[in-house]
């Protein structure tokens, strides 16, 4: 979960703004007692400020969207004269920014429920943050003054809090940390692979005779390989095994251009290469990640939401190569998750052009505090498996909230008598 992904994507709308307007510092907006306060929502007065940040947030927002439709970036009266899901720019821009508004409120009503509280870190983070940004003219010329950007940051840190509190380890509605484990385990592996190639430089399919002997040599890795007497032994075999090829297809590569070189009558030249040795008496430590060249594979699965998408969206024409690609990545995942065998090295068929030189590992076996399952790693499962579900607890909280706007507030404030204007 990116606590800074509301305010970084507004930071955004603020820079860009900031890009287009005239030269010189832009002067400050100031408010009134009847508009400092732009809407009040289930009794929280919400500052003027935050729901400028907000606005010109949905602002960018709509932009894009013209951006994304038009392929060319929307001046402001582009956006003024525009309609979304069948309102007007400013209803519809300013009907996102109370929404947003409404939500700030539900974050801040449940983080006292809660009774939460931001670490010592969180808020040498918010400070770091806000000193970051709060020298940017282009906040201060719009109305958002340094106590609302702050509330605006510490808000996200807020949500973060709650989310924890709800969906953590061993939370109310959140897992164990060994469901946790056993959620990760179940769709990711771990992998060591080669390519060997089918075809040549110039994409065409190789002959018979040297797709035998290429179907020979992989037959022979996965036999060198599955002989060896340990795990460990069959991972770094794997290695061995590729390094083999690599020289395999550089000797092959040499021969065809020397044959070529004399088939053009022209010299052929043979380099040499010189290694140096380090002066004697001199040490140098080389610090090997052992699992560099392992990759880690997530099970492929249609969520409910893909599905969803597929029946209502515009229906996207695959051309026969893409499907094929496609069906091929498909099968392989199927194949590593449902028919490989942990520390069993197999030859596989990707398709016509690819043959792999496959071992599967034991994920588990990764699963410490240093490598797979460290703090940072548990933190992005949970926020994985439950933010879905945490945003539509926090919609359902702000939703039951009411609102109540300051029209004043609104009609000074729209978003198309700011600072942003382009020259």
């Amino acid at each position: 979960m990116n606590k800074f992904n509301k305010f970084a994507a507004a930071a955004v709308a603020f820079a860009l703004a900031a890009a287009s307007t005239s030269c010189g510092a832009p002067e400050a907006i100031t408010f009134g007692k009847s508009s400092q306060t732009a809407l009040t929502v289930d009794g929280y007065d919400v500052p003027a400020g935050v729901f400028i940040f907000n606005e010109i947030y949905a602002y960018n927002s709509a932009r894009y969207e013209l951006y994304s439709k038009n392929g060319q970036m929307p001046s402001m009266d582009d956006v003024e004269n525009a309609t979304f899901e069948s309102k007007g720019a400013l209803e519809w821009i300013q009907d996102k920014a109370t929404e947003a508004c409404r939500e700030f409120v539900a974050n801040e009503k449940e983080f006292e429920k809660i009774g939460g509280e931001l670490s010592p870190e969180d808020l040498a983070e918010v400070k770091d943050v806000l000193a970051a940004n709060i020298s940017d003219t282009s906040y201060s010329a719009n109305g958002v003054g340094e106590a609302s950007l702050r509330k605006v940051i510490e808000n996200s840190y807020k949500s973060d809090v709650i989310f924890k509190h709800y969906y953590g380890i061993d939370a109310e509605k959140g897992c164990s940390e060994d469901e946790l484990k056993k959620y990760y385990q179940d769709k990711t592996t771990r992998v060591k692979y080669f390519t060997i190639s089918l075809v040549d430089e110039n994409g065409e399919q190789y002959g018979p005779d040297e797709k035998r002997i290429l179907n020979k040599m992989a037959d022979e890795y996965v036999n060198d390989i599955n002989s060896q007497t340990s795990n460990e032994k069959k991972l770094k075999k794997i290695e061995e095994c590729e390094e083999k090829y690599k020289e395999y297809v550089d000797k092959r590569a040499a021969e065809a251009a020397e044959k070529a070189a004399k088939e053009a009558g022209e010299t052929v030249t043979t380099t040499t290469t010189t290694t140096t040795t380090a002066p004697s008496g001199t040490t140098t430590t080389t610090t090997v990640d052992p699992f560099a060249k392992e990759v880690l594979v997530t099970k492929y699965t249609t969520t409910v939401a893909e599905e969803n998408d597929d029946a209502t969206a515009t229906t996207t024409t695959l051309s026969a190569e893409q499907e094929a690609a496609k069906k091929s990545q498909q099968d392989y995942n199927d194949y590593l998750f449902n028919k490989l065998s942990d520390y069993k090295a197999e030859k596989y068929k990707y398709d016509d052009d690819t043959i792999y030189v496959v071992i599967k590992a034991d994920i588990k076996e990764r699963m410490t505090d240093d490598d797979l399952w460290s703090k940072n790693a548990i933190d992005s499962l949970l926020s994985e498996r439950y933010y879905k579900d945490f945003q539509d607890m926090m919609k359902g909280i702000a939703e039951g909230l009411s609102v109540k706007r300051n029209n004043t507030a609104y009609s000074r404030y729209s978003p198309f008598k700011l600072e942003l204007k382009s020259e």
